[in-house]
């Protein structure tokens, strides 16, 4: 077929690509919102104007055909393409106002940027961007859109990309204080064993892992709860289900947790990744360099290199330095308080 591509609609080359991430149709409904039998009916539909069949249909899902597999890549150079116009054509590098679309993991998105996006949104810089923040528990493909900036805990590896390491995110057990008040303080990484010990489990955060400490059996053993959300991570350790990992400077940002000092330090890169497109306009140079100067160790010592205790932070920080980001999570009530 000379044309093959001609009359074939972008709608279903998307539906295409989301069902082969997938490999689901009823998934791919789900991620899409509408229902399995439109995902269904856009596949057959594009089968039938390509003349072959694209996927395998099995019980446990499905997967590409040969001829699939070989039209796979046309279609993410589609949907790229189709990335490319719809962004060029809402965006202008003369202008600071439009959108920023930016993917951060869960946990920095929530307990560290948010509080610092209201204040750059007072600022000059910021006053006129509107900001599409996607806290992400999985790492997105910047090169096809699915935001334009990225912060996440593994190095960018496609090329094409913009990349930066914004600094490093240092990890330690922590405890609430009722816990250790029940069980005990561990003096030792060997005092674990005879802990509770509560685990976030992400695509980013699989290199932390007590298994690489305590050996698999063991390491699973210990294993009391698993999450895959930060905040309920968080939320797990302070109400006294087990001892779990958190960020260094957590009790400076205002977690009501202790730090368990052993030893144990688990730590990540943080990198930022940019689609070389978006540097072009005023208000994504603004917006990077802002996200920069967030994850500065001269201004944030706890994100340099080098392990930072938390006894050290709570010397050099008061809570007036920082956004106490935990107050007014919970409701406080008085005898006035009318429901």
């Amino acid at each position: 077929m000379e044309h093959t591509w001609r009359g074939v609609d972008w709608d279903s080359v998307r539906i295409f690509l989301v069902v082969e991430r997938n490999r689901s149709f009823r998934s791919a409904a789900e991620e899409l919102g509408v229902g399995v039998n439109t995902v269904r009916n856009a596949v057959a539909r594009l089968e039938d104007q390509l003349g072959y069949r694209l996927f395998y249909r099995e019980v446990a899902g499905v997967t590409l055909t040969p001829e699939g597999r070989r039209v796979i890549t046309s279609a993410r150079d589609v949907e790229q393409s189709m990335s490319d116009m719809w962004r060029v054509a809402q965006t202008s590098a003369a202008t600071r106002a439009g959108p920023v679309f930016l993917a951060i993991t869960e946990g920095l998105g929530s307990f560290w940027l948010t509080p610092r996006l209201a204040e750059f949104m007072e600022t000059e810089d910021g006053r006129d961007i509107q900001i599409n923040l996607q806290c992400a528990m999985r790492s997105v493909d910047v090169l096809r859109l699915e935001a334009d900036i990225s912060v996440q805990l593994t190095e960018p590896t496609a090329p094409e990309l913009v990349k930066k390491q914004l600094g490093r995110l240092h990890t330690m057990p922590f405890a609430s204080r009722a816990y250790l008040e029940k069980y005990g303080t561990p003096r030792s990484i060997a005092d674990l064993v005879h802990h509770r010990i509560v685990v976030q489990q992400t695509e980013q955060l699989q290199h932390i892992d007590f298994s690489a400490v305590f050996g698999l059996e063991l390491g699973e053993r210990m294993v009391k709860l698993n999450t895959n959300f930060a905040s309920a991570h968080y939320w797990a350790i302070a109400k006294g289900a087990g001892i779990g990992l958190l960020p260094n400077y957590a009790i400076a940002i205002g977690a009501d947790v202790v730090p368990v000092d052993i030893d144990l330090v688990f730590s990540l890169d943080i990198w930022m990744a940019v689609h070389p497109e978006v540097r072009k306009t005023i208000r994504h140079r603004a917006f990077i360099d802002w996200l920069a100067e967030s994850f500065s160790s001269h201004r944030f010592p706890w994100f340099g290199d080098s392990f930072m205790p938390p006894h050290e932070i709570a010397a050099r920080f008061s809570e007036e330095d920082l956004a106490t980001y935990f107050c007014g999570l919970t409701p406080h009530y008085n005898s006035s308080t009318k429901i």
